[in-house]
C-alpha cells in the first residue's frame, strides 16, 4: 500500500511537469504521453491484485452451523475401507433408549456417516433484568430456605433458572479497589477513592469494617458482605444495603411455564430487596437438541452406529481398532467440513482418525449452509419426517432435520472475502479519480 502511494505520487509529479506550457497550448510533451500510459498499466495491475486477493485463502475462517454442536460425522476415507449402500440404512437408530438421526451417503471423498441429536421446539418463558443487584448473606439465606439452589452466577428454583450475565465495570479483582476517606470508611476504585475527602468524624459503626474487607463485588468496589459484618451494621442501626454497594447487573431467567417463572422472579426480588412494580415475563419458543449433549456420550453412539453398519454389510474393511479410534475422538460438534472426523495426516506426518481441522495444513472454509458439504454423485437415504418414524423417507440429496438445506456444493458456496481484498480496493480509489485540467 505504501509503495502504491509513493509510485502514484511520482506519477502525479511527472504529470504536472508535463502539463506546463512549452511553446504551444495544444502540444503535449512526450513525457506526458508516457506517464499516461504508465498510469493505465499501473491501474490494471492493481485491479488484477484485487481480483486475486478475493480468491479463498488457505484458511479463511470456520464454517459454523448450530446443528454441528449436537452432531458428529466421520468420513470413511481410509484405504481399504469399502461400502455398499444396497442394504437398507435406517434413518434413525435407537441407542440406550434415545433416538438419533442417521444419514449415510457416498460423497466424492468417500462414505460419510452423520449422526445427529433430533431437534425439538422448546416452549418457554423469559425474564430479563438490568439494574442494581447484590446477593447478601441474608438474601442467600432466604432463597435457600425457599428451596433455591445457588451455584456461583447461576440461581435455580424448580424449573426456573437465572443467570447473572452482566456486571459492573469498576473492577475485575480486589486489587482494583482501595479505601479512602478520613477514617478509611469509603471503598472505591483504586486511584480515585484516595482523592475523596470526608469529615473526620468517627462513627461507632465504623468498627464493623474490621469484620470485612474492601474488594470487587459484581464488578463494583464495595465492602464485602458477610453475616458478621451485616449483623454488626444492624446492631448500630445501619442498613447493610446502604453500605454494601451494588453495581449494575444483568440477569436472565427462563422456565418452561410463565407462571412458574413469575413466582420465582417475585421470590428473587423480594429476597434481594429490589422493588419492581412491574414484572414482564415473555413467552417464546426456540429450537434445540432433544437431549443435553453433556448427558449423551458421543463416543458410545458413534461406536454403536459403526458396529451396526458393519453388521449390516454397509461398511467393509473397517476394523475394530478403527472403530475404537474413531469413537475415541468423537465429540458432539465434530461435524461439517471443518470439524468432521477422517483418516488424515497428522502434524507429525503420520495418519490417524482425527478431526479435519486438527490435520496437517487443513483447508478451512466459511460458507453458507454448512450442511451436506460433500454430496458427490452418490445416493443417500434420509428421513425428513418426525424423529423416530419412517415418515418422509427420501432418496437423493442429503438433508437432515435442524440444518439448512444445502443449495450448492462447497466450491459454489464460498462467500467470505478474507485477506487484503478490501485494502486493495481502497488503493484503487485515487487512481480512479481523473482530475480535469483546465
Amino acid at each position: 500500500m505504501i509503495l502504491a502511494n509513493l509510485s502514484y505520487n511520482r506519477f502525479e509529479a511527472t504529470l504536472q511537469a508535463s502539463l506546463k506550457p512549452s511553446g504551444g497550448l495544444n502540444k503535449m510533451k512526450p513525457e506526458y504521453l508516457m506517464v499516461r500510459g504508465m498510469r493505465r498499466v499501473y491501474s490494471l495491475l492493481v485491479v488484477v491484485a484485487f481480483i486475486v486477493s478475493m480468491l479463498p485463502a488457505q484458511s479463511v475462517g470456520a464454517c459454523f452451523n448450530p446443528s454441528d454442536l449436537y452432531s458428529v460425522e466421520v468420513l470413511l476415507n481410509k484405504p481399504g475401507v469399502e461400502y455398499n449402500l444396497s442394504p437398507a440404512v435406517p434413518p434413525v437408530m435407537e441407542i440406550e433408549g434415545k433416538t438419533f438421526l442417521l444419514r449415510v451417503w457416498n460423497g466424492s471423498k468417500g462414505l460419510h456417516v452423520w449422526i445427529g441429536i433430533p431437534t425439538v421446539r422448546h416452549l418457554g418463558a423469559y425474564w430479563v433484568y438490568s439494574g442494581t443487584f447484590i446477593l447478601t448473606s441474608d438474601a442467600l439465606e432466604k432463597l435457600r430456605a425457599l428451596g433455591w439452589i445457588v451455584n456461583g452466577s447461576k440461581l435455580i428454583k424448580g424449573n426456573a433458572t437465572f443467570r447473572i450475565t452482566d456486571q459492573g465495570w469498576e473492577c475485575k479483582s480486589d486489587s482494583d479497589c482501595a479505601t479512602g476517606g478520613c477514617s478509611g470508611e469509603v471503598c472505591g476504585r483504586k486511584g480515585e477513592v484516595e482523592k475523596i475527602v470526608t469529615p473526620c468524624v468517627y462513627a461507632p459503626w465504623y468498627e464493623c469494617f474490621q469484620l470485612t474487607s474492601c474488594g470487587c463485588v459484581n464488578g463494583t468496589c464495595s465492602w464485602k458482605p458477610n453475616p458478621e459484618f451485616e449483623k454488626c451494621l444492624r446492631s448500630h442501626g445501619v442498613d447493610p444495603s446502604k453500605v454494601i454497594r451494588a453495581g449494575p447487573t444483568g440477569i436472565v431467567g427462563k422456565a418452561p411455564d410463565p407462571e412458574d417463572l413469575r413466582e420465582a422472579v417475585e421470590e428473587l426480588l423480594k429476597a434481594t430487596g429490589i422493588n419492581c412494580t412491574k414484572i414482564e415475563v415473555q413467552s417464546r419458543s426456540e429450537e434445540g437438541p432433544a437431549y443435553d449433549t453433556s448427558e449423551v456420550n458421543a463416543s458410545m453412539v458413534m461406536m454403536k452406529v459403526l458396529e451396526e453398519l458393519v453388521a449390516r454389510g454397509v461398511v467393509r474393511g473397517l476394523t475394530e481398532e478403527d472403530i475404537e479410534e474413531i469413537a475415541e475422538v468423537s465429540e458432539w460438534g465434530n461435524a461439517g467440513w471443518n470439524s468432521h472426523i477422517g483418516w488424515y495426516e497428522t502434524k507429525n506426518g503420520t495418519y490417524a482418525w482425527i478431526p479435519y481441522d486438527e490435520s496437517k495444513d487443513p483447508l478451512l472454509v466459511r460458507f453458507v449452509g454448512c450442511g451436506a458439504w460433500d454430496t458427490g454423485n452418490g445416493s443417500s437415504v434420509v428421513s425428513t419426517g418426525e424423529p423416530g418414524t419412517s415418515e418422509g423417507l427420501q432418496h437423493g440429496t442429503p438433508e437432515h432435520i435442524g440444518s439448512p438445506r444445502p443449495s450448492s456444493s462447497v466450491s459454489d458456496s464460498v462467500k467470505a472475502l478474507c485477506g487484503p481484498g478490501v485494502i486493495t480496493l481502497l488503493s484503487l480509489w485515487p487512481l480512479m479519480i481523473v482530475r480535469r485540467r483546465k
